[in-house]
């Protein structure tokens, strides 16, 4: 039997962005139901097991400088951050030569240096003209949205290997290739981030550290803290509105409400049935939305053998599968643990074709472990675990990190934050300050916390909107 309940709000996703939702509204003094697709919350954070004690995280980790409402959010929570370890040399290599250096500049020569920061700072002042709450408005805004980032760094690269770096970093930091990325959506999340330096870097960067235990531990402790407010296994099928307040039809509980925060990627909420329909606008913007595919993969090793060469673990490389790799071992060190994330395009020199890397895992594990030998020597070959995290297979989830393809921004502007009657968004893809972060989420909960207050409640009635 569904349960039937009532509340002043309903939020729809019990990830970081749901549950902080939830948890502001619960401190404002009003009552709330979060419901969950999957049977965990999280959403797009995820720890897997290593060993007794150890964890490794699956989904988003990172967190940084001018993250500020995540960090707040963080010790808000009585949870702990360490730093990421970056104590030694790095290795850059590319064309079979691996090279060591110190801090956070790869031995590039004169002109691969000069080629790289020209694009840095053309792309910075670009960034700069942008207008953070409507980047559709900036002066080239349809021009830039007409063309996508790969093209761009193409067509302005002197170097090839500048081009190859600046597609590792921003791959990475969008899990999808920098030609499905329109130009003027980057050049939004390069300003809302605070600089490329903030993208790429790890320390003064936005991978400078992580949360003790795991970053799903933020939902955890809100939903310790809101209790069987959070219902699970719980898919939202239908939410109804109409001038007295909003229903919320789920596979385990009904509810009732003023109003309802969806905390999804427009992808994800275009699952749910809306009546009356959504306008046009949202509706195109959902179908459109692009999700990245990237996977995350984990060697795990009986210590972190690469810290006794005096090698902090990372690497910038041109290999196959490991072409950015970082120490995400447990702050104790007690094991090591290399990851690197495996995107979803390219094909390296001698190497399997994308569809068997992607779609066979002893042929990704041996790829991914035969970069790992190239770069820290035949201890690297061995692991006592392999893991791997991917996101395009969740039930619940279409991919980790979402974006826009060229021309939306500009052609559906707002449409993923604005509200719709009592139906307001969230999740960080509605951020404009540090989207696609774990900080975009928090910053975005808190956004569409305002909106539902500004907007006053009214009383509930007990016959169902229709």
């Amino acid at each position: 039997m569904t349960e039937l309940r009532t509340a002043d709000i309903v939020v729809v996703g019990a990830g970081v962005s749901g549950l902080t939702a939830a948890r502001r509204l619960v401190q404002a003094g009003q009552s709330v139901v979060v419901t969950e697709a999957g049977d965990r919350v999280g959403g797009r954070t995820m720890n897997l097991d290593v060993a007794d004690g150890v964890i490794t995280e699956g989904g988003g980790q990172w967190v940084g400088p001018g993250q500020d409402r995540v960090l707040a959010l963080i010790d808000e929570l009585g949870l702990a951050t360490f730093e990421t370890y970056v104590d030694g040399k790095s290795i850059y290599h590319r064309r079979g030569r691996s090279k060591r250096y110190d801090g956070t500049i790869p031995p590039l020569s004169p002109l691969v240096l000069a080629d790289f920061a020209q694009l840095q700072l053309r792309l910075e002042r670009m960034a700069r003209t942008v207008p953070l709450d409507a980047p559709w408005t900036a002066r080239r805004a349809r021009s830039w949205d007409a063309t996508t980032f790969g093209h761009w760094v193409d067509a302005n690269a002197m170097t090839a290997e500048a081009r190859e770096l600046f597609s590792v970093g921003f791959s990475v930091s969008n899990a999808e290739a920098l030609h499905s990325t329109s130009l003027l959506v980057q050049l939004a999340r390069i300003r809302g981030a605070g600089g490329i330096d903030h993208i790429f870097n790890i320390t003064g960067g936005a991978q400078e550290s992580r949360v003790v235990g795991g970053s799903v531990r933020i939902a955890e402790r809100l939903a310790e803290d809101l209790g069987d407010a959070v219902v699970l296994d719980s898919p939202v099928i239908e939410i109804a509105q109409n001038a007295g307040g909003v229903s919320v039809r789920s596979a385990r509980v009904d509810v009732r409400a003023d109003r309802v925060i969806v905390a999804m990627s427009p992808a994800d909420a275009a699952r749910i049935r809306v009546t009356p329909g959504l306008p046009t606008r949202r509706t195109m913007l959902q179908r459109r939305w692009c999700s990245g595919a990237e996977s995350k993969l984990f060697a795990v090793y009986d210590r972190p053998f690469w810290r006794e060469e005096g090698l902090n673990g990372q690497a910038v490389t041109d290999l196959p599968v490991a072409q950015f790799v970082v120490d995400n071992s447990p702050p104790d060190g007690s094991v090591g643990i290399l990851l690197a994330f495996l995107a979803t395009a390219g094909e390296g020199v001698g190497r399997p074709g994308p569809d068997a890397i992607l779609d066979d895992p002893a042929v990704r594990r041996s790829a991914f472990l035969a970069d790992l030998t190239v770069l820290f020597g035949a201890q690297a070959a061995d692991p006592i675990a392999y893991l791997e995290k991917g996101w395009t297979h969740e039930p619940w989830i279409s991919g980790c990190v979402g974006s826009r393809p060229p021309g939306s921004l500009t052609e559906y502007t707002d449409a993923d934050r604005r509200p719709v009657g009592r139906i307001h968004w969230a999740g960080t893809e509605t951020a404009t300050v540090n989207q696609g972060y774990l900080d975009g989420a928090v910053r975005a909960a808190e956004r569409a916390v305002r909106e539902v207050l500004d907007a006053g409640l009214v009383k509930v009635p007990s016959r169902p909107a229709g």
